[in-house]
């Protein structure tokens, strides 16, 4: 089974025909409705074991600064 993108995110593989057409909302050749393109909404962090180590730590040591004023 072919995939809905190709490497290049300029065309899309059409789901019911199987041929490579643009980005639009009808594919040109069956008239089939697409689906839609997927969207990165934003970036998607990656936090390493350190990261998340100081987090924790700057809460712990942020929540005992509150408590001591």
């Amino acid at each position: 089974m072919a995939s809905n993108q190709n490497t290049t995110n300029k065309t899309v593989i059409c789901p019911h025909c199987g041929r490579e057409v643009p980005p639009v909302k009808r594919c040109p050749h069956c008239g089939q409705i697409l689906p839609k393109p997927e969207k990165m909404n934003g970036k998607k962090y990656k936090l390493t074991p350190v990261e998340i180590f100081l987090l924790v730590l700057g809460g712990i040591m942020l929540s005992v600064a509150l408590v001591a004023l």
